[in-house]
């Protein structure tokens, strides 16, 4: 009797984590969409939780805030998914980090751009036009902004690396400027351009900024 009861509770558990992981994901694409196509403050944390099926508790129990909700909106746009490891870690960047040679490199970068700024530039620019009215949404894209850097110079000390010690903090604000969002969404939502575009534009500029850095 006692066995099956701990049995039990063991699926129960298990079935419970399932549910809530189930329960934020799907909190999380209801948010993204509506974020995108309304904006921030147009947007209750009450409607968000009516089309995800989920109490308005609920939400503030798994993110904290509504401004906690936009951040992991846009973190995992950044990253893909809502598995929690760092963007770094993930295939889209240790790629770029295992590239053997400077030209593969700059091919792998471009890659990344691509892969990741369709997804990450509509929340993005939620954050963008929203900070000017609100101090923590400005907070908030400071803070994504800071962590750009933080990643622009990873990448920066295997740039240099493969251009035989150049100047990483050249290339950190070069790569920092090239992967914002900002800049695919210039190329692709304000000129119409293609992403296969873009990241052939992100190539040839890499390759154009970065060797005279050496």
């Amino acid at each position: 009797m006692t066995a099956t009861g701990q049995g039990r509770r063991r699926y129960d558990a298990r079935s419970r984590q399932n549910q809530a992981r189930e329960n934020r994901d799907r909190v999380l694409a209801v948010a993204r969409r509506l974020f995108v196509a309304h904006g921030y403050a147009a947007v209750p944390v009450a409607r968000i939780a009516a089309e995800a099926g989920v109490s308005s508790p609920t939400v503030f129990a798994a993110f904290g805030s509504k401004v906690g909700l936009l951040k992991e909106a846009v973190d995992t746009a950044i990253a893909g998914d809502t598995a929690d490891r760092p963007l770094r870690d993930r295939p889209v960047l240790t790629r770029v980090h295992e590239a053997a040679t400077f030209d593969e490199l700059v091919e792998r970068l471009a890659d990344a751009f691509a892969e990741v700024a369709p997804r990450a530039y509509p929340i993005w620019s939620v954050v963008q036009r929203a900070a000017d009215a609100d101090p923590q949404i400005a907070a908030l894209f400071a803070e994504l902004e800071a962590q750009r850097l933080a990643g622009a110079g990873l990448l920066a000390a295997t740039v240099a690396d493969r251009l035989g010690g150049a100047d990483a903090d050249a290339i950190r604000d070069s790569l920092w400027v090239l992967q914002s969002p900002h800049q695919y969404g210039l190329f692709v939502h304000d000129r119409g351009r293609s992403v296969a575009e873009y990241r052939a534009w992100t190539a040839r500029a890499l390759r154009a900024l970065l060797p005279p850095l050496g």
